[in-house]
This record gives C-alpha cells, sequence and structure tokens, in this order.
C-alpha cells in the first residue's frame, strides 16, 4: 500500500518528462529508420543509373566498346571496378578477367548475383545491334557507399534528439512552475493568514482546481472565525455570574459560623477562583487566536515582570515558594505589550502552580541582540520529553498531575510566539525545569 502511493505521488514533471521523451524517442527511433531506408535505397538508384548511363553510352556508341575482348574492367582493384562484359551466344557468358558467370536466361535489368563468394550488381542491356552487354560493379563497396551516405543523413536527428529531450523538460518545469509556487504558498498558510490563491499565469486546465481550492479556503476561514467568536462570547457571558457567585459567596463568608458549613464554602470560593481563571484564560486564547496585534510600545520590562510577579505572588505564599528574580537587564523594549504579559503571566504561573511546596522560581530577563529572553526556572518535577510537545496542546494535562488547572497557559504562550513571531523552549533540566520564551524585538516602534 505504502509502495503504491509513492508510485502515485510521482512528480507530475518527472512523469510528464519521461512520457514525453520516451514518445520522442520512439518516434525519432521510427524517424532514423525510415531515413536510412529511404536514403539508403536512394543511393542504390544513384549507382544503378550510373551503370545505366554507361550502358546507354555504349548502345549510342559514345563510348566504344569493340574488338575481340569480351569484357573490360575498368580497375584492377577487386572492389572498386566496373566490368563491361559482352554475353555470348552459348548457354552462358564468362568474364574470364572478373570470374563473374551470367546466366543468358537473364531478362534485361538490374539483377543481383553472387559468384565466387563476391556479390555483383549487374545492368543486362540488349543493344539495338541485337547484342547483349552486362554491366557489373562489385555490392560491397556500393553498399558500403550507400550504408555511409544514409547515415549521414541520421547525424543531425542524432545530435537534436538530446538537444529535444532536454527542451522537452525545460519547458514541462517552466510551464508547471505556477503549480510550485502555488504549493508555496499553501505550505504558507497558517490559521491566522489563509488568504485565496493567486490565479494570475495559472493555465485554464489547472485554474478550476484552484478556484476550488479559494473556495475552501473562504469556507474554512468563516468556519474557523465562527469558533473563535463562539469561544470568545462564551467566555465572556461566563464571567458576569461567575462575578455574581463571587458576590454572593464573599456575603456568604461573614454569617456562615458553622465550622463544616465554613469549609464547604472555601471549597466553594476555591473552585469559583478556579473557574474564574479558566474562563480568563478562554478569553486570553481566543484573543491571541483571533490575531489582533496592538501597536508596538516602549515598555520597562522591569515593570512588566514585576507586576506579573505580584500578580502570582499570593499563590507562591500559599505554598511557601520561593518566587523572584534570577537575573534581569535593564531594558526600555519596543514589545506588543499585552502579548508578553500574558506569556510573562502564564509562564510564571505555571511554574508556581507545578512547584511542589517549599520549592523556588526564579525568573530572568536577558536581552539577546534583536530578541529579548524571558526565563522561568523552577525546581518542580519537570514535564517527561515525550511529553514536551503535547502539553501545548489545548487543555492537554499530564496524567499523574494533582495540581488544579486548565491545561491552557502553555497552549496560549505557544498561540502567542506564532502569532507574534516569538519562540517558547521547553526543556527539563537538572533539579527542575525551564521555560524559555524568545520575543522579538521591534524597531523605533515598527
Amino acid at each position: 500500500m505504502v509502495g503504491r502511493q509513492g508510485r502515485q505521488s510521482r512528480s507530475l514533471t518527472l512523469q510528464l518528462s519521461v512520457w514525453i521523451g520516451c514518445v520522442i524517442v520512439g518516434v525519432g527511433v521510427v524517424a532514423c529508420g525510415l531515413s536510412f531506408a529511404f536514403a539508403y535505397q536512394e543511393a542504390r538508384e544513384l549507382q544503378d543509373g550510373q551503370l545505366t548511363e554507361i550502358a546507354a553510352l555504349i548502345d549510342s556508341r559514345a563510348l566504344a566498346f569493340t574488338g575481340s575482348r569480351p569484357s573490360v574492367e575498368s580497375s584492377q582493384e577487386a572492389d572498386v571496378k566496373v566490368v563491361i562484359d559482352r554475353l555470348s551466344d552459348g548457354m552462358t557468358g564468362v568474364a574470364k578477367v572478373a570470374g563473374l558467370l551470367i546466366p543468358k536466361a537473364l531478362t534485361d535489368g538490374f539483377h543481383d548475383l553472387n559468384n565466387g563468394g563476391q556479390s555483383w550488381r549487374v545492368n543486362i542491356r540488349t543493344l539495338r545491334s541485337g547484342e547483349r552487354i552486362a554491366v557489373a560493379e562489385p555490392s560491397a563497396l556500393r553498399d558500403e557507399i550507400a550504408r555511409d551516405g544514409a547515415m549521414r543523413t541520421l547525424i543531425p536527428m542524432l545530435l537534436l534528439l538530446p538537444g529535444l529531450i532536454i527542451i522537452i523538460v525545460v519547458i514541462v518545469r517552466t510551464k508547471l512552475a505556477p503549480l510550485t509556487r502555488l504549493a508555496s504558498v499553501v505550505d504558507r498558510q497558517t490559521d491566522m493568514s489563509l488568504e485565496p490563491l493567486p490565479e494570475d499565469g495559472i493555465t485554464n486546465e489547472v485554474l478550476p482546481f484552484v478556484r476550488s481550492i479559494n473556495r475552501l479556503i473562504t469556507r474554512l476561514k468563516d468556519a474557523i472565525s465562527h469558533q473563535r467568536r463562539f469561544v470568545a462570547s462564551a467566555a465572556h457571558e461566563l464571567r458576569s455570574p461567575l462575578a455574581a457567585l463571587s458576590l454572593q459567596a464573599g456575603n456568604l463568608d461573614a454569617i456562615v459560623t458553622s465550622p463544616d458549613a465554613r469549609e464547604r464554602l472555601m471549597a466553594f470560593q476555591s473552585g469559583l477562583r478556579r473557574t474564574h481563571r479558566l474562563v480568563e484564560q478562554l478569553l486570553a486564547l481566543a484573543r491571541s487566536e483571533q490575531g489582533g496585534l496592538e501597536r508596538p510600545a516602549t515598555v520597562s520590562l522591569r515593570a512588566v515582570a514585576t507586576e506579573v510577579i505580584n500578580a502570582t505572588i499570593g499563590l507562591a505564599r500559599e505554598k511557601d515558594i520561593d518566587l523572584g528574580f534570577e537575573h534581569f537587564d535593564e531594558l526600555d523594549a519596543v514589545v506588543d505589550v499585552s502579548s508578553v504579559t500574558v506569556v510573562l503571566r502564564n509562564l510564571v504561573d505555571n511554574a508556581v502552580r507545578y512547584t511542589p511546596a517549599c520549592g523556588k522560581v526564579d525568573v530572568s530577563v536577558v536581552h539577546a541582540g534583536n530578541e529579548v529572553m524571558f526565563e522561568v526556572v523552577d525546581s518542580g518535577s519537570g514535564i517527561p520529553d515525550e511529553e514536551l510537545e503535547r502539553v501545548l496542546e489545548p487543555f492537554y494535562r499530564l496524567d499523574y498531575s494533582m495540581v488544579s488547572g486548565s491545561g491552557l497557559g502553555l497552549s496560549i504562550v505557544s498561540e502567542i510566539a506564532r502569532r507574534t513571531g516569538g519562540r517558547l523552549v521547553l526543556e527539563n533540566i537538572e533539579g527542575g525545569f525551564r521555560a524559555r520564551y524568545f520575543q522579538p524585538l521591534y524597531p523605533n516602534g515598527r
């Protein structure tokens, strides 16, 4: 099954190039064969014409063939000569010099004879005087000359075939280049930047497919937008009843005196706080997925980090956790303030929640070139290496975790990183866990 899918997913450029190349080679072979046959036949006809002309010259007495000799040879070379033979009245005419036996029964015209292991091309003609003559030539040289002439007609075609195949490959690649560019555009698409594919330069055959993809992208954008609006609206609508419940729970705190009832009230208030925290994180996640970036502004990172630590210090004191700065570079940076605040708040809150009582959480802010790095190191048990990717999924929590939470903190940070071009790096270290977030700095407020 895998092999079949691999064959089916072969490059279209390769398939077109191979098939067109095979067709060109096949047609070229047939054309070469026909060209060779035609040129070879034409060369033989030209050579036969020479023998015909010699016989015609003798018949018109322009070329004398007299005397008592029955035959005449033009050369002593075995392969390069023309033999003129006067046929006798016997059963056979014998060209003693050439050693060629010519049967008397042969009709006028051209014949191929083989005598003594040598092939001959013979033209027999009856002269106007009634005498019969034979004009013969060895076939070996004739055939060699004909083959050489025919081969010369093949050389241009044989030289052009490889070049033609290369041209075809270049043309196919060029014509399919718009599809490659479309693939790059699709690969760069995210749920935050879904845009219709460009139709410029697309052929009529591919255009319906591209338009279908564009309609699919439009429907997908609408579905994602509706989903995000639903999450944001639901979270927003939950805030009012939760605020009312928290107010009523606060009013009950003043009148409940029974230890058992107070214990239940405290559990109820704790649940309300967790629910309120979940709603706030859902709103933060919805805002981060909406992609609405604030205009970058210059802000003191110390002020932002201090505000985040102050917001979390209460939970840290409940668990007797040492929360504070480890290293800090004084820096007024040009950043998306709300995004940076949400990132740092979630990282610190996550570290405090998952660090055992009497543990330690250190926060560092380091300026590194065009980036600022926020580092949060805790003394907790960390995250198994195989779970480091999954904890970035919304609502995913470790099975063994007994800490209350929603599983949205790291997912929100990951979403903000994707939207703003930041980087989140999670890693286990000796004696704890470390989360690093790298935020690009905007020059001059962008």
